[in-house]
């Protein structure tokens, strides 16, 4: 089984991701693969060693843990035996040293982009790290900087930048990434400002919380963006109630206040109705209108 795995690599380093050979390699390995604790060990001993140098590595295991999501939701046993060897397969390589705190954090964001709740173990801990090693840490304005040039160079929007710093705060406990939103929303940065929004409808409570302080903030110093303000009575609707919502609020009446917001009782605006779309019948006789 581990053969196999390496005739993978192989072909997805000599062919690519979406090349026919990959594709018909992988459709026939991928239940051996995904059934095989020797197989799952050799993938993530490659991952774990280094995401930048073998990133064939980390595109397999992610696809793996792709379709391991798929096995759970279909009550297949292979997808519960996968994550399960994956996660014996990390604490193993964690337990002898492999793995820095940034690099977990990487392949969290793989468990991320699959759909997959991130192990206990890949979840950075400040109080189990050891104090006496240093953590390299990069210059986080300079990241996010470099993270959405590229976003943008792939024609990319504020969802996309979104999903990317998402995945790249997997492994974060969540103060810890309430704290990095709130910095972005810090940074005098519209793209950042729209991209924090995504975070205030699916984000955990705390995040929420930061988020929505973040933007009073913002709105306290003038930087709040139009647009944005423009969602937030939208957004609300959809909150729970909680404290994150209670700030919303009192953005709205702050706006209001400033002359920044228009009153929602004197919008008389009447609707235009731009499309009207419709489905055919399916197999049952249900039908959509738009």
């Amino acid at each position: 089984m581990v053969r196999i795995a390496e005739t993978c690599l192989n072909v997805l380093y000599q062919h690519g991701l979406s090349s026919a050979q990959f594709q018909f390699c992988f459709e026939r390995a991928k239940h051996d693969l995904l059934a095989d604790d020797m197989a799952c060990d050799a993938i993530v001993a490659e991952v774990m060693q280094s995401m930048e140098g073998h990133p064939d590595s980390a595109t397999l295991f992610g696809l793996l843990l792709d379709e391991a999501r798929m096995g759970v939701e279909n009550d297949s046993p292979y997808g519960k035996v996968f994550l399960e060897n994956a996660e014996k397969a990390i604490k193993a390589r964690i337990a002898t040293g492999t793995g820095e705190p940034l690099h977990r954090l990487k392949i969290a964001g793989l468990y991320r982009r699959a759909g997959l709740p991130v192990p206990d173990i890949l979840m950075l801990d400040p109080v189990g790290e050891n104090p006496a090693d240093e953590i390299p840490m990069p210059d986080l304005d300079g990241a996010l900087a470099a993270l959405a040039a590229d976003v943008e160079a792939e024609g990319g929007g504020a969802y996309e930048f979104f999903s990317g710093l998402d995945e790249m705060s997997a492994g974060m406990p969540e103060d810890a990434k309430a704290a990095f939103v709130h910095h972005l929303l810090s940074l005098d940065n519209p793209f950042l400002e729209r991209c924090a929004l995504y975070w205030l409808v699916s984000g955990a409570s705390l995040t929420r919380e930061a988020v929505a302080a973040g933007l009073r903030e913002r709105l306290m110093r003038g930087k709040l963006e139009p647009e944005t303000l423009s969602y937030l009575p939208i957004i609300r609707g959809w909150l729970p109630a909680s404290s994150a919502r209670a700030v919303i609020d009192d953005i709205g009446k702050l706006a209001l206040r400033q002359g920044l917001a228009a009153d929602p009782h004197n919008n008389r605006t009447e609707p235009i109705v731009s499309d009207i779309m419709a489905t055919t019948a399916d197999g049952v006789g249900a039908q959509g209108l738009t």
